[in-house]
This record gives C-alpha cells, structure tokens and sequence, in this order.
C-alpha cells in the first residue's frame, strides 16, 4: 500500500495525486475550470469533486452547477451529478454515515442531497439553508441536522435536509462566518468568522455560545488534530496557522508561511499536517513542533487536499 494525497490544484483545473513519502506527483486529472472542494466517500474509493467554476465567492459569475464523481484508484471520472437549472455554484460538498452526498449550492442557497451517488440522476431532495451566499457546511451522520454557513447574511443556520418544511434557525457567532467543524462527537460546532476575527465553540444541543476566543487574520477555516486536542485555524489575511485547545480555546502557538494558507489535511498517524499555500506550495507541517519539514512545488492554486492509501497495483500508480 502508498499513501498519497489528493490535491485539488484550483486554477490549473486539476486534482493531482502525490507520494507523501517521496513528494513525487504521481497523477493528474483534468477538471472542469475552477473545480474547489471536494469529499471521499466511507472507503475512500470515489471522490465528489464540485465544480464551483468561479475563482472565488466574490466573482459575479454563475459558474458551474455539476459534480465528478472520481475513481480514486484508476484516476477516472466515471459520473456526473447535476444540480439542475435552478442551482449552481456547488461548494460544500459532504457525506452522511450512509455514504449519502450532500451538496451545497451557494447559487440558490439550498442543500442538495442524493441517497445513491455512486449512480447518476438528479438529487432526491433538496432544502433551503435560510441564509443568503450559503457557502460552506456540515452535517451530522443521521443527516437530519445541517450548519450552513452564510456569507452574506452573516449567519449559522441549522436545519433539516429531510424536512424542508421546518423554520432553520439563525444561530449568530459574528459577522462572516466561514470556517466550520462538527466535532466527531457532533457535541460542540466550532466556527471562524473572518470579519469579527473569533473561533467559536457552539453547543449543538443548546445553540449556545460555550467559548470564544480572538482570532485575528481572517480565519477562513478549521481543522482538528484529534490526537493532540488542538484546532488549527487556517489565517488567510496574515499568512500564518494559529493552534487552540479544543475544549478551552486556550492559544497554544502559531507558525508564519510566505503566502495566504488555504487548507489542511492530515497524514493517518496524525503526525503530519500537509498545508496548502497560495504560493504554489505544500507544506509538511510537524505536528508536534509545529515547524515546516519540507515543502513541495504544486500546480496553480493549491486547495482542498485528502490523504488515501492505494494498493501498489492501482491504475494511477501504474501509468507512465
């Protein structure tokens, strides 16, 4: 087996697949122009890549309105899942524990889901997030409770992707809330917000604030290094990584690169953190000095990234 890493390389309109051992690009798939976030199903064999197709969420564009869906071991897109005309602009994209997909149109503000993606067809359902620019989510592994994250009507609302006839509610943590994370537990919701500059734990039983902390650079994300109970905040405006504590937000400490980080993915023994940068880079991060070990050149745009293990024989590990 070879551990690998799945990138998404936004701006040259690919995802590429690298050793994680050596930092050989192994593998590269063509993607529709500005493809963004993307998710594994349980056996990390099929990615669901959104095509986003604008540059960022501030672009004026309609973009695009489909999702690949990516055979990760023979580096092929098998199916297409469409939004209908109605929505576009998928960012979000998630999986419950029934391996059902869930796509976020940030277009219409509604949530998407389909109960066989591994098949194509339109969704089976869909439910309004009740926020405006609903840009990123989480959903817990019933299915039945969604965080969407709206931008311009600076928000968390919760709701029911099965029920669309209930009110979401309106959760405020601060103005341009972005970064999400339920916890795998699905007690405690953390949450960045860019402009007020705060990470936020919510409890989801209550929808109570239980600790905030500042946290200044414009956090656009959050990510959870499980093994060390810490939360890495991703600090697009001032070029760096903070770490907390994850029960008390206490700070721990930071660690500067040489342009906006973007996102974060984590090695299977937790001992690694790869960071992408907006300099064409990949970072190793050493998690427990939290120092740079080595760094990687990348295609344009370096985004959501996701680690795997393949079988020695998979077709991308074959090709020339």
């Amino acid at each position: 087996m070879r551990e690998v890493l799945l990138l998404i390389e936004k701006a040259s309109d690919c995802l590429s697949y690298y050793d994680t051992k050596t930092g050989d690009r192994l593998f590269t798939v063509s993607l529709p122009e500005y493809p963004h976030e993307f998710v594994l199903n349980s056996t990390k064999t099929t990615a669901y890549i959104g095509h986003y197709g604008v540059i960022n969420s501030g672009s004026p564009d309609k973009g695009g309105h489909t999702v690949l869906a990516l055979d990760v071991a023979r580096g092929e897109i098998t199916h297409t899942l469409d939004l209908g005309p109605d929505n576009n602009r998928p960012h979000g994209v998630g999986v419950d524990a029934q391996d059902r997909l869930y796509v976020l149109s940030e277009g219409s503000a509604k949530l998407l889901v389909w109960d066989h993606p591994d098949q194509t067809g339109p969704h089976d359902r869909e439910a309004p997030t009740g926020g405006r620019k609903s840009h990123l989510f989480a959903v817990t592994g019933d299915g039945r409770k969604a965080y969407s994250m709206n931008l311009d009507s600076n928000d968390v609302t919760l709701f029911d992707p099965y029920d669309p006839s209930q009110k979401p509610v309106k959760v405020e943590t601060g103005e341009k809330p972005e970064g999400r994370l339920l916890r795998a537990d699905e007690k405690v919701l953390y949450i960045t917000t860019r402009i007020s500059e705060t990470l936020a734990a919510i409890d989801t039983e209550t929808l109570k604030v239980i600790a905030e902390v500042a946290c200044p650079g414009d956090p656009v994300r959050v990510f959870h290094d499980t093994r060390r109970k810490r939360l890495m905040t991703i600090n697009y405006g001032a070029n760096n990584v903070s770490v907390f504590d994850d029960t008390s937000l206490d700070y721990v400490g930071r660690f500067d690169v040489s342009a906006p980080p973007i996102a974060i993915c984590f090695d299977e023994a937790m001992d690694i953190a790869f960071l992408s940068i907006d300099d064409n880079k990949l970072h190793y991060v050493d998690l427990d000095t939290l120092e740079i070990t080595r760094t990687l050149e990348t295609f344009k745009e370096p985004d959501v990234c996701a680690v795997v293990q393949l079988a020695d024989d998979a077709p991308v590990l074959m090709s020339d």
